[in-house]
């Protein structure tokens, strides 16, 4: 079997409400009108991804779309997320986006809440 060095699996996503709350009450956010970045520090030397899109950005169809999108969005840019933080990324209503706008809003906000809340990057030391 080929390995799959971007392959995110379990071990790099939030999955219970209690990471969730932890992130939300940090309240280290950047928003940008469409989709907004959460962020709070973690001792795993990972960074981890959790998901909230709400109703709002619409059915279910397209809510399974968005959170295929950010995904995969951080799947690809992964490695250029400083390590240790849980990011939430949620989603309000917008118009159809391509892949590169949400690697893009997602590593550039990541890296700014990191610096924000004070993270070394080790990758660049």
């Amino acid at each position: 079997m080929k390995p799959r060095p971007h392959r995110a699996g379990a071990s790099f996503r939030l999955s219970s409400a209690v990471e969730f709350a932890s992130v939300f009450a940090r309240k280290a956010r950047r928003d940008l009108g469409w989709i907004i970045v959460h962020a709070a520090p973690n001792d795993l030397g990972r960074t981890r991804l959790g998901l909230s899109i709400g109703t709002r950005v619409g059915k279910a169809v397209r809510r399974v779309r968005v959170k295929r999108m950010i995904r995969e969005a951080f799947r690809l840019v992964r490695c250029e997320i400083p390590p240790g933080m849980d990011v939430v990324v949620s989603a309000r209503s917008h118009p159809d986006r391509p892949l590169a706008d949400y690697k893009h809003a997602i590593v550039e906000e990541s890296k700014r809440l990191a610096i924000q809340l004070k993270l070394k990057d080790p990758r660049s030391e």
